[in-house]
């Protein structure tokens, strides 16, 4: 089982050489993230990096936990779901205005990869064995 800083990664899950816990979601999808500091609400912000194939598709600091986490596994694994939820948004499931800044290498990712992946975003079925829980944290794959 990898660790970081004292954080011990959900199965599956390495630490990149960016030093950042990694999810690989699929063959060739790659989620980072790791804390970046608090809110001064005390929520903590998360650095995270999507990408395809190597190519950064994503890369932000905008996503923050409610206040009062304390970081630990189970707030890693709901984070990336979390931010996943958030980079497979789609026209039509939030207001036209989120895609407002939007890359067109962005766009093209969104309307190719976007619906497939937010399977793995969901909360209750695991996208990779079916069972009821996040996809981020099964060892079943």
């Amino acid at each position: 089982m990898a660790v970081l800083d004292g954080i011990a990664l959900p199965p599956r899950w390495r630490i990149t050489s960016r030093l950042l816990a990694g999810w690989p979601i699929d063959e060739g999808h790659l989620l980072e993230l790791w804390p970046h500091g608090r809110t001064p609400e005390g929520r903590i912000r998360w650095l995270y990096r999507l990408s395809y194939r190597n190519r950064t598709i994503f890369s932000a600091t905008d996503i923050s936990s409610p206040a009062g986490t304390v970081l630990s596994t189970c707030t890693l694994i709901t984070s990336a779901t979390t931010v996943l939820r958030f980079l497979t948004l789609c026209p039509g499931d939030t207001d036209a205005e989120y895609f407002d800044s939007s890359t067109r290498t962005q766009i093209n990712w969104r309307d190719r990869f976007a619906e497939e992946l937010s399977l793995y975003a969901m909360e209750d079925v695991c996208a990779y064995c079916g069972g009821d829980h996040a996809s981020p944290g099964c060892g079943m794959w």
